[in-house]
């Protein structure tokens, strides 16, 4: 299955394609997180130096989040625009299936969303949740983070100084969420919404 993958959702951007049985992947770094605007540009990178036709891809995958509003946007935005034009796919992944299948000796994942407020992910669901009620949340978990959680708790990885080329690893995700999924139409480019980060109404 020939699939293209992107993600700039993070602290850095991954590009990846699985095409005609090879993973080639590109981790897009910049020093003001200005990786996201470059992601057109590697994508066209990538299929010149690789003699890719895009024309011959079956599915793109993109990160919806949580993760960079600005980061978010571009790379769905890119994902869907493609997704259309070629008449393909579009498999939405999230941040949390993503980092805790590439860090896979952790089973939670937190976010800092500002506000006294974390988000506590695991593979099954994604919360909101105060910073009095953390450690409950967290008990015998192995944590990975960013890195505004690692300066607070000091008892996870970090994710951000780590960093782990997630590209192979959305491709597989994606793989396996469209042979094993029952509803096409989960993966129609006009049902894949935005996952941001946000907080609720201070009242």
């Amino acid at each position: 299955m020939n699939i293209l993958a992107i993600c700039s959702a993070l602290n850095n951007s991954y590009i990846a394609v699985n095409y005609e049985g090879k993973t080639i992947s590109k981790v897009i770094k910049t020093d003001k997180n200005y990786h996201s605007l470059y992601i057109i540009k590697e994508i066209e990178k990538l299929k010149k130096e690789n003699n890719i036709d895009l024309k011959n891809l079956n599915a793109i995958t993109v990160n919806c989040g949580p993760g960079s509003f600005t980061g978010i946007r571009v790379a769905l935005s890119i994902a869907k625009v493609m997704a259309f034009q070629l008449n393909i796919p579009l498999i939405p992944l999230n941040t949390p299936e993503i980092l805790l299948k590439a860090y896979d000796n952790c089973n939670c994942l937190l976010m800092d969303a500002r506000r006294d407020m974390y988000f506590c992910c695991t593979k099954e669901e994604i919360e909101l949740v105060y910073k009095d009620k953390i450690k409950d949340k967290i008990k015998n978990k192995i944590i990975l983070s960013d890195q505004r959680c690692f300066e607070k708790l000091q008892n996870s990885i970090c994710y951000e100084t780590t960093e782990k080329n997630l590209g192979p690893v959305m491709i597989k995700l994606a793989s396996d969420k469209y042979r094993n999924s029952k509803n096409s139409e989960e993966f129609n480019p006009a049902n894949v919404k935005a996952n941001y980060i946000q907080t609720p109404p201070v009242f």
